[in-house]
């Protein structure tokens, strides 16, 4: 049995856990990430693709965007399709110069993982952990044998995984909602029929065209409940996107169907985001439906805060239970205006299921949300601000 004693353990190697990683080295912080999957298993999940500007200028401030601003999608507008018209949300026009990108969460993680090791970071891949003491001595257990004892224990690992899981239920309130859209999430090989995100409303359900790269394009479809991948074959797929998408003068691109899964969707948010010496960050604290793109960038936020918050902690100046405290408190005022701002996303763009009480009053409440977006300046520039998110402000 291995034991390394280090000043914070990060659970979790995606964005949340890595740029934790990467600021804490560069405040001079000792800190170990660690997690399940491989290099070669972290970069082949495809993910999320929006970062919002304030996430791009934490990685220009930090040197971790070359790549993105050579290699990015720029994203300053979205479109939204209903009853044969458009509405064109230009958020450029409505926020200023906003450095938004689409830029796949993989790529994100190979940037970050780059940097991290290029610092010195001790990075443990392939390592699951099997157990989280949180105790006033915490520490990690790894399925290999290998101890991992801190000050504090990050956990950056997913909804799922092990860091929440070891804390006392009492210890949280816990939101967990369900929302009855289901959608079918589709990666095809194809270039992206336009330059920003295109999204329809139709009595049928959603659609949705996403940026992902010059190359590839990832699409959404709302489905019935209960159906199943199998139901979905190329042929189907590509007549629906056409009959909720297709406008007169807009052409959508067509490409073989690298990938496709269903996705059901979930609100969930803990509070407070710590016990102990133990602090969550990302998916393992809060959870938004995709609809409006903010999971990676709150969870980036997150990690951004707690990077700030924690030298103050080791520099002798607050302890640390005021300081996760103070951190839970910032995050989840953030994390509920994004939830906000996701819940209408949903409201706006997902259809009722079929026989749903009311279902043709809230699909005239739907249409008439559109039509503030079409008719609306002041509703528009208030989408558009919650659509790119804060600047960064430190």
């Amino acid at each position: 049995m291995r034991t390394v004693d280090t000043s914070v353990v990060v659970v979790g190697a995606g964005p949340a856990g890595l740029t934790l990683g990467v600021l804490l080295r560069r405040r001079g912080i000792d800190c170990v990430v660690v997690d399940k999957f491989t290099r070669e298993q972290l970069l082949a999940r495809s993910r999320a693709g929006f970062l919002e500007r304030r996430t791009v200028q934490l990685l220009d401030r930090h040197g971790l965007s070359d790549r993105l601003r050579a290699e990015g999608l720029a994203h300053t507008r979205c479109e939204i399709h209903a009853e044969g018209e458009r509405v064109t949300v230009d958020y450029e026009a409505w926020c200023g110069d906003a450095p938004s990108y689409v830029y796949p969460q993989q790529d994100v993680v190979a940037d970050l993982l780059d940097a991290y090791v290029g610092d010195g970071g001790t990075l443990l891949l392939g390592t699951p952990v099997t157990d989280v003491v949180a105790d006033e001595a915490p520490r990690v257990v790894c399925a290999d044998g290998t101890v991992l004892r801190a000050d504090v224990v990050a956990g950056a690992d997913g909804w799922h995984g092990p860091t929440r899981a070891a804390l006392p239920d009492s210890a949280f309130t816990r939101y967990d909602v369900p929302h009855e859209a289901r959608l079918l999430g589709v990666l095809v090989e194809a270039p992206p029929s336009a330059g920003h995100t295109v999204y329809a409303q139709h009595p049928d359900g959603f659609a949705g065209h996403m940026l992902r790269s010059r190359d590839v394009t990832r699409m959404y479809l709302q489905i019935p409940a209960g159906d199943t991948v199998a139901q979905w074959p190329d042929e189907r797929i590509w007549k629906e996107l056409h009959i909720r998408l297709d406008l007169p003068d807009w052409t959508l691109n067509e490409g073989p169907v690298l990938d496709r899964a269903v996705v059901d969707m979930h609100t969930k948010v803990v509070e407070p985001m710590h016990h102990g010496r133990v602090v969550l960050l990302g998916d393992a604290a809060h959870i938004v439906p995709p609809s409006g793109g903010k999971g990676m960038n709150l969870a980036v936020a997150d990690a951004a805060d707690l990077a700030a918050s924690l030298p103050g902690h080791f520099a002798g100046e607050e302890p640390l239970d005021e300081v996760l405290a103070a951190y839970s408190r910032r995050r989840l005022a953030d994390v509920w205006q994004v939830q906000e701002f996701s819940h209408t996303m949903l409201e706006l763009l997902h259809a009722d299921e079929p026989g749903t009480p009311h279902a043709a009053y809230r699909e005239r409440l739907r249409r008439a949300r559109w039509q503030r977006l079409r008719d609306d300046p002041a509703y528009v520039r208030s989408f558009a601000e919650q659509y790119m998110g804060p600047s960064l402000t430190e």
